[in-house]
């Protein structure tokens, strides 16, 4: 059954990401420039507000320290003292912020930038952004002619991608850096948007469908959609497995200053997710 777990609305909510160490769900609001820590387990959110747009989060092998993306680069956020610590900023165009990201099975965090002009009304869809590969204080360009970096998923040796705009998922061959043998493996319906997305064990791709009020769920080894999550709201942004037993699926939302109901919601499924991959970079803070 599903259930609205934080109520406030989000403008722009995005980046859920589960801390199994701590039971805890992490997730932004990009545009009301705010961070949340969700404990369900002792009904608790902590809110750490920013100066500037935050976009996602990785976690750390330190459960005291969180990686987030801001407008002026990746920093490290220590969320005891709430010290946060410059690493290293990719992009070096100006006006630019950071959208999604993922860290692979070596601890590198991938993560994509957007051009802050598509935030809204006057977005032109161009494709002039990129997606990174960043290790510490090293950053490599996996892929160029960005527009909206979206959803990035892992297997053993592939990624999963979504750049809204082509309205698909990619999967790439990765290994040493490299992006390689790019292949579509599916497209979604028309007049909607693809946005963020989680693998599951069973290999399952779970996607939010932005204006398509609904997660499509979309089995690797079939090749075929089976199932879908409806949803009150018609902006999903992106969702994660969390939970005790990691059956249980968070989803971010957006009201776009327009709906009441656009906060985080959660279902259990009879499907689990991975634990997430940490960063293993050496931070102070």
């Amino acid at each position: 059954m599903l259930q609205e777990v934080f109520a406030t609305p989000l403008f722009l909510g995005e980046g859920p990401i589960w801390d199994e160490r701590i039971s805890s769900l992490y997730f932004v609001d990009i545009l009301s420039k705010r961070m949340y820590r969700y404990s369900p387990h002792i009904k608790n959110t902590e809110e750490f507000p920013f100066d500037e747009f935050i976009s996602c989060i990785a976690l750390h092998d330190d459960p005291n320290i969180v990686l987030i993306a801001l407008e002026s680069g990746i920093h490290a956020l220590n969320t005891s003292t709430r010290e946060t610590t410059f690493v290293v900023q990719p992009e070096k165009k100006p006006n630019y912020r950071f959208n999604d990201g993922s860290v692979d099975r070596e601890g590198n965090w991938v993560i994509g930038s957007m051009n802050n002009i598509n935030n809204g009304a006057e977005a032109t869809h161009l494709p002039d952004a990129s997606l990174y590969r960043v290790n510490g204080s090293e950053a490599n360009v996996l892929l160029e002619n960005v527009t909206i970096s979206n959803g990035i998923a892992f297997s053993d040796r592939e990624m999963y991608y979504i750049d809204s705009i082509h309205g698909n998922v990619r999967r790439f061959d990765y290994s040493n850096g490299e992006l390689r043998n790019e292949k579509v493996v599916f497209e979604v319906e028309k007049d909607v948007s693809p946005d963020g997305m989680t693998l599951s064990k069973s290999n399952k791709l779970y996607v939010a469908l932005w204006g398509g009020a609904k997660i499509i769920v979309y089995d690797l080894n079939k090749s075929a959609l089976v199932s879908e999550i409806p949803l009150p709201v018609p902006n999903p942004t992106s969702c994660t497995f969390g939970g005790k037993d990691m059956n249980t699926l968070f989803i971010t939302t957006a009201s776009l200053g327009e709906r009441t109901d656009a906060g985080v919601y959660a279902i259990n499924l009879e499907d689990e997710g991975h634990i997430e991959n940490k960063v293993h970079w050496p931070v102070s803070g």
